[in-house]
């Protein structure tokens, strides 16, 4: 799977954008200078239980089938116990997925399958490195920005963050395409849903088709005069994650896409695991001959 198939244009734009402040280099030297990939992943596999064939199965075994689709390799996969529903990925030289009890018991099946994809999507578009200095610049102390800002100075700190996250916002709307390749928009709509807070009660009785009109109406906004622009960038400068209703709108209008489409028949050939005997390529059991090699197959 090549990421540049199905990136989303605001996650291109947002991490070129990034790319181009003169001090992403230094920034991202720092990261490492200070060590903090090693001790972020001592401090997971101290606190939280590592799940494996041997380790919670029942939860571990949604993990390869979808490294294998995604031609990516499997991630170590940990539980941390907190009651609130979450997933994130971490780890530079060691990647992991980390969830949590919450989202394991109120997320199963294939809404599960939706929320590792997720996290899968962001390895394989190789989102994990910038995560982690966005996450470290906001949530990890006072002692890595100061140590930044003694050098670079804080005034030239302001546009790297406001450009780390709204990197951060477009780079969940590929990975949500990711979700939406291994099960479906429909899918990943509930689980955006269900991470909204909304009770059980509500989620049966959910017109999703209007809650994702509701994300069309706000993006929208894109389209309007100058004041509207405003009101979206206000609304979102301050949040590392687009809006629930934002994001069910845009993996559901992909979906229907002739890209999305063409990457799902992809996806179920490689889980078929059947190949061609005389080029590899993965091919459908329907198949009489090759699409790839035109080598005969039945």
């Amino acid at each position: 799977m090549n990421p540049s198939n199905f990136i989303h244009p605001d996650d291109a734009a947002a991490l070129q954008a990034l790319k181009n402040i003169p001090i992403f280099p230094t920034v991202m030297e720092k990261l490492f200078q200070y060590g903090l990939d090693e001790i972020r992943w001592s401090e997971n596999v101290t606190t939280n239980l590592r799940l494996s064939e041997r380790q919670l199965p029942e939860i571990y075994k949604h993990l390869p089938p979808i490294c294998h689709k995604l031609g990516i390799r499997i991630p170590e996969l940990y539980l941390q116990t907190s009651p609130i529903p979450n997933a994130w990925t971490s780890g530079n030289n060691r990647v992991y997925i980390v969830v949590t009890l919450g989202l394991i018991r109120r997320f199963k099946d294939e809404e599960l399958d939706a929320v590792l994809a997720h996290e899968c999507g962001h390895i394989l578009c190789q989102h994990v490195l910038y995560s982690m200095l966005a996450d470290s610049i906001y949530n990890l102390g006072d002692f890595f920005v100061e140590s930044i800002v003694g050098q670079i100075g804080s005034v030239a700190m302001k546009p790297l963050k406001q450009a780390l996250v709204a990197w951060s916002r477009a780079s969940e709307l590929t990975a949500d395409r990711v979700a939406c390749l291994i099960t479906s928009a429909s899918t990943m709509t509930r689980v955006l849903a269900r991470l909204e807070g909304m009770p059980k009660s509500i989620l049966n009785d959910m017109d999703y088709e209007a809650w994702c009109a509701q994300g069309a109406d706000y993006e929208n906004l894109k389209n309007g005069n100058a004041w509207k622009k405003i009101i979206r960038y206000m609304a979102n400068t301050d949040i590392d994650h687009p809006y629930g209703p934002v994001r069910a709108y845009e993996v559901n209008r992909w979906e229907g896409s002739s890209q999305c489409k063409q990457l799902k028949k992809q996806i179920k050939l490689i889980g078929s695991g059947k190949r061609c005997p005389k080029c590899g390529n993965f091919i459908d059991e329907a198949w009489g001959f090759c699409k790839n090699c035109g080598n005969k197959l039945n």
